[in-house]
């Protein structure tokens, strides 16, 4: 599918797009506990194969409530379709609690390196069959102590924390940096709210025992997804409040990103579960470091068009959907800004702005990047369906906005 986009004003008032972090988290919590669905279960890709792995598991989902299994069967084969995500903590489970696992993905998921497998394989005595999807996993299980080298993805360390709660506690510990640490306290704090008695100190998480509950759920609104349409409305001048978002923590992650967008001297505030951004002037530069919010990349990069943004902590993003480093400065200078690649960091500056035509190389971010430029001045979008790994309903909101598109 292409996307064309025309010139527009994006303004209006619409529902943040859910967050699939906490979604697919909620959804593993149903290994732990008893969980009462206040609303149906977001649909995107990745959600949907979180969900098709815990039903295999054994979590029966009857009407409004998924029951969590007496016995939690993890000697099967499940397929994580393009979410790292979901096969990376289904690895960090097996390894954790035991089985003979077989994972897979498509296309794009079987060309993504899974290092940090090979190193939890040696950490845990477990074999495992390569750093490449399909893999299979063989783990006699029962571990309640781990430490950790650093690894490429915290979403082990997620599967981890959910094996260790399920077999009643553990210890983690960090020999080194904790990557995405923001993701790491997500979980954490779910499972908290969970009835899981978890603690982070120094450089342990110390699992205990869960106490035997029913979870009552919604899903909340997405920072980061919703982000998109923010520094749209920005860069057209019009005025957007986007609703349904989750009470910002304490502790820095994905939210942050509306104080990183006052830095840069734009009036935006939250009003209770809402965003407001209102139409003013962008100027000044933005100085971030993504190395514990990498998503945050592809949101902040579009506002090159408009003013020197440095972006520092970028080492990570070349091992998501697409190699992010590469998609920011292609699709950036195709808009015309200038961009400069350094070893853990880009730096990207406005110039003579241009309409340009981008393929979203099977990512969804780089696609959702590339629409927040196009409504200045206009764009197309090549393989666009590559939005519905998180927001299949990304397009209709801009429709909502005020966002003139063509499809064909």
């Amino acid at each position: 599918m292409k996307v064309i986009i025309f010139p527009s004003i994006i303004k209006g008032e619409i529902d943040a797009p859910k967050s699939k972090s906490i979604a697919i988290r909620i959804l593993f919590g149903s290994l732990i506990n008893n969980i009462l669905l206040r609303e149906k279960i977001p649909e995107s890709d990745d959600i949907k194969y979180a969900y098709e792995s815990i039903l295999k598991m054994g979590v029966l989902h009857d009407n409004n409530k998924l029951e969590k299994p007496d016995m939690i069967n993890l000697n099967k084969s499940f397929y994580a379709g393009g979410s790292g995500t979901v096969a990376r903590i289904i690895a960090g489970l097996a390894i954790i609690s035991g089985g003979e696992v077989i994972i897979d993905g498509d296309k794009n998921l079987r060309n993504r390196p899974f290092d940090g497998l090979l190193k939890l394989s040696k950490l845990t005595g477990s074999e495992v069959s390569g750093n490449k999807l399909p893999v299979k996993i063989e783990s006699k299980g029962k571990i309640n102590y781990i430490e950790l080298p650093e690894l490429e993805s915290s979403q082990y360390i997620t599967g981890i924390i959910y094996g260790m709660a399920m077999n009643n506690g553990g210890i983690i510990k960090f020999k080194e940096k904790i990557p995405s640490l923001y993701y790491v306290m997500l979980t954490i704090d779910l499972l908290s709210k969970m009835g899981c008695n978890l603690k982070f100190e120094g450089n342990e998480i110390y699992v205990g025992k869960c106490i035997k509950n029913t979870y009552e759920a919604r899903f909340p609104g997405d920072f980061l997804l919703s982000s998109f349409y923010a520094i749209s409305s920005l860069l057209t001048g019009g005025l957007t409040i986007i609703k349904g978002l989750y009470e910002p923590p304490k502790y820095y992650g994905d939210h942050d990103i509306v104080k990183i967008l006052n830095n840069a001297n734009v009036k935006s505030e939250l009003k209770d579960d809402s965003w407001v951004i209102y139409n003013s002037e962008i100027s000044g530069e933005i100085n971030v470091d993504v190395e514990n919010t990498p998503d945050m990349a592809m949101s902040l990069a579009p506002l090159g068009v408009k003013l020197k943004i440095e972006i520092n902590g970028t080492k990570r993003l070349k091992i998501k959907e697409s190699d992010r480093i590469l998609s920011i400065k292609d699709t950036m200078e195709k808009f015309g800004s200038y961009v400069k690649i350094y070893d853990n960091k880009i730096i990207i500056k406005p110039n003579e702005l241009k309409v340009a035509e981008i393929d979203c190389n099977n990512d969804h971010r780089v696609a959702m990047m590339a629409s927040t430029v196009s409504f200045i001045k206009g764009g197309r979008i090549n393989n666009a369906e590559c939005i519905n790994k998180s927001d299949p309903m990304h397009w209709e909101r801009y429709k909502k906005l005020g966002g003139e598109i063509k499809f064909e």
